[in-house]
């Protein structure tokens, strides 16, 4: 046997002993779309939606009654403030376009026609931006109390399918007319199809 056919072999053999060397994934693309958001409704401690900033807590259950469960996302409200909220989920190989749902209300001060408080929806892979979804401003707001109502649903194609990312909800406020984002009851559900 030759050495080039030598050493191809031991490759194969190699190869073959070591496995795959693509990532493991939690979940796998079928017929329909997957649900990949675990923690959808904010009640439960695990896994934990990360805050930025983590004062004022941005869960809340006492300034609204939430649309499922007792605690709600409860972003906006403070001028001038950037604030997040971030949930890692799993992707499925192959993962084309991602549909996010879920419940809304927005109260807001600001009167002019102009998006100057807005609350946006993305999926990150660290600081790349997978897919914008979708947002929402004062403009959609109203003056007084509101109650939850379900959102049409925000829709993007995902420019990358790594085996984990970040359902990001990121609130950039303006320094004059306060707004306030009250979010529950999201899924997100990944599609191998666009």
């Amino acid at each position: 046997m030759s050495l080039r056919k030598l050493v191809f072999a031991a490759a194969v053999a190699l190869t073959a002993a070591c496995g795959s060397v693509a990532p493991q994934r939690d979940v796998t693309c079928g017929a329909q779309p997957v649900s990949v958001l675990p923690n959808g409704s904010f009640e439960d401690a695990t896994p934990a939606w990360v805050q930025n900033a983590p004062t004022p807590s941005l869960l809340c259950g006492t300034d609204i009654t939430a649309a499922d469960g007792v605690r709600a996302a409860c972003m906006g409200g403070m001028d001038g403030k950037v604030q997040t909220l971030s949930q890692g989920v799993p992707l499925p190989a192959g993962a084309k376009k991602a549909t996010l749902s879920g419940q809304i209300c927005i109260t807001t001060q600001e009167t002019a026609a102009v998006d100057n408080d807005v609350l946006q929806f993305q999926l990150l892979d660290g600081d790349t931006v997978l897919t914008t979804l979708g947002q929402f401003s004062n403009q959609q707001g109203v003056k007084e109390n509101c109650m939850f109502m379900a959102f049409t649903p925000l829709v993007g194609v995902l420019a990358s399918d790594p085996p984990t990312a970040t359902l990001q909800l990121k609130t950039m406020l303006n320094t004059q007319n306060t707004t306030s984002f009250f979010i529950d009851a999201l899924t997100l559900d990944v599609s191998c199809t666009q």
